[in-house]
């Protein structure tokens, strides 16, 4: 996904917070529903002035909730009236905070502030330098609102915003290719034992694009009424980085698998492993995973086995 004026300066605005904006107050205290991970703004800029309605350009941004982004725009905005008309140079300034409002809709606070410098009108025309004014929104997938951000006394031009928000894109190919180091371990509990490391292995993928790491062991067992037996244990993880916005990346993590009592006189007993998540991951810090089996009884030899993977990016 290209990245536009506004994901950088939500990027330029976490380096220098290092902290996510405060919730809306409109999400209400209710937990928020639907899926993890980043929401897409798209905000278009709108102007009306002597030469009608017209664009003055579209921001797109995959933000993270409570992560605020800022876009700024300039737009020149000329009076109605004939002849040499006055003109009008602003700056608008946008921060754009989104959120999961409770029933799964995208609540989003918006703070504008603009700045106006006038030229041809008569001495004592000119009005307010700057202005503010803040809004809160609440849209479904796809939905579309138009909220004023200016309105001139001099001109009588004015600016709006045409804002949507909805599920990112993940299936878009990045502008360039960003890659990112991941760190992963599989530690073991038998029963209500301590855990122990296996094994840590290093991976590397870029956006958009996936990465896997099979982890496989055997473990005997006590002998059983069909002979030798032994666990079979086979973990897959994949690991898919989709987004990186404002210091946090977003990462598709599955792992999939069985461990299965396997015996020479018997048939095996599997207990699958399938588990999905979706993580939002500063870069140095890790995530646990954690699987935990039980056999289906005695006959198998053992009880309980926990495994925990840990997961570490850096970008």
């Amino acid at each position: 996904m290209r990245r536009s004026p506004l994901a950088a300066a939500a990027a330029a605005l976490f380096c220098l917070t290092g902290a996510a904006a405060p919730r809306p107050d409109s999400a209400g205290p209710s937990a928020p529903t639907g899926p993890a991970g980043a929401l897409h703004l798209t905000i278009e800029t709108i102007a009306v002035d002597r030469r009608g309605t017209w664009s003055v350009g579209t921001d797109e941004a995959d933000l993270f909730p409570g992560a605020t982004g800022v876009l700024e725009r300039t737009a020149t905005l000329i009076a109605r009236q004939p002849g040499k008309a006055p003109r009008e140079m602003v700056d608008l300034s946008v921060q754009v905070t989104p959120d999961r409002a409770a029933d799964g809709r995208c609540s989003l606070t918006i703070k504008s502030e603009t700045k106006s410098v006038v030229t041809g009108a008569r001495v004592g025309e000119h009005g307010p330098p700057r202005g503010e004014k803040d809004a809160t929104l609440v849209l479904a997938a796809g939905e579309q609102r138009l909220i004023e951000v200016y309105a001139s006394t001099v001109t009588q031009g004015r600016l709006a915003l045409k804002v949507s928000c909805g599920p990112p894109d993940l299936q878009a190919a990045p502008s360039e290719l960003e890659f990112i180091e991941f760190s992963i371990s599989i530690d073991r509990a038998e029963g209500e034992a301590e855990p122990k490391t296996l094994k840590t292995d290093q991976l590397r993928a870029a956006l958009g694009r996936e990465a896997s790491d099979l982890f496989s062991f055997n473990v005997p067992l006590p002998d059983g009424s069909g002979g030798k037996r032994y666990r079979r244990e086979k973990l897959e993880a994949t690991l898919a980085p989709q987004i990186v916005s404002g210091g946090r990346l977003q990462l598709g993590l599955k792992v999939t698998g069985e461990a299965a009592t396997v015996s020479a006189g018997a048939p095996a007993i599997a207990h699958p492993i399938d588990q999905e998540e979706t993580l939002v991951l500063s870069s140095g810090e890790e995530h646990p995973l954690v699987i935990d089996l039980r056999s289906s009884g005695d006959e198998e030899g053992w009880k309980r086995v926990k495994y925990t993977l840990r997961v570490t990016c850096r970008f």
